[in-house]
């Protein structure tokens, strides 16, 4: 773990062009979308126990600020981070260096869960995509993170903003959709806690969701969601989706046994 963690680009500094770009081999900031990552930290961590999960600590490190540096770091910009209540996001933002500039944005209430923080943050951003991931994601990999901004821009051309835009590639002169999504799929299914939304596409299909329904439901919506299996993105993606629910599951992961689900 410690040699991963020093391969990272720097999560105190403010990040750089230069600094962003080293978190791929094949990746060129300058083509990566442009892309706002959003943090959910608006759930009531029930299963954890006593407090809020994003405010635990790995090596020393509150999960909410390695979360928000990493992607920080990545996006070249401050992320959002989504809350539900006004408690949490003063707790939250006392965890968080003043100068990151982290914007905080309050859930949706006419929708619950993930879907909530995703709907409210469309909201607050003109960024054509939005990374979503959670706040309980300590090991999130700069360079699987870069590998599907790498993809989306190899599917974007013009970066256009609009769901339904279209792109030529030299492989398909017929012109395909722009992907409303990229999303990660493993052995245990889509994981859609570690992907890439397009902006336009989450605003208009949203309220067309039920209160209770989850980002499976949004996805299912999309058309033409591009779906990449682990296989074809960095061995670091296992690393990164994982995400910890429980004090016990935490405490595998400070112990180097990675934890899923």
């Amino acid at each position: 773990m410690t040699r991963e963690r020093q391969d990272r680009p720097s999560r105190t500094d403010p990040p750089t062009a230069a600094s962003v770009s080293t978190v791929s081999d094949t990746t060129d900031a300058s083509d990566a979308p442009d892309a706002t990552a959003v943090v959910l930290a608006g759930g009531e961590s029930t299963r954890f126990g006593h407090g809020h999960k994003a405010l635990a600590t790995l090596d020393g490190e509150p999960l909410i600020r390695r979360v928000v540096g990493t992607l920080r770091a990545v996006t070249g910009r401050p992320p959002i981070v989504a809350v539900r209540t006004a408690d949490q996001r003063e707790r939250l933002a006392a965890a968080l260096p003043t100068t990151w500039d982290v914007r905080f944005v309050r859930d949706d209430p006419s929708l619950s869960g993930p879907l909530a923080g995703v709907a409210a943050a469309a909201d607050a951003v003109t960024t054509p995509w939005l990374f979503v991931a959670g706040c309980d994601m300590p090991l999130l990999e700069p360079h699987a993170v870069a590998a599907l901004f790498e993809r989306a821009a190899s599917r974007d051309g013009d970066r256009g903003d609009g769901e339904h835009a279209r792109s030529v590639s030299s492989n398909d002169d017929r012109g395909r959709l722009k992907p409303p999504a990229v999303v990660p799929v493993s052995g245990h299914g889509r994981e859609p806690l570690h992907a890439l939304y397009r902006r336009a596409a989450v605003r208009e299909n949203v309220s067309e969701l039920a209160p209770d329904d989850g980002l499976g439901a949004l996805l299912d919506r999309l058309d033409g969601v591009e779906h990449v299996g682990f296989d074809a993105l960095p061995e670091s993606v296992d690393r990164s989706v994982t995400n910890v629910n429980t004090r016990t599951e935490l405490a595998r992961v400070a112990a180097g046994c990675e934890v899923r689900r």
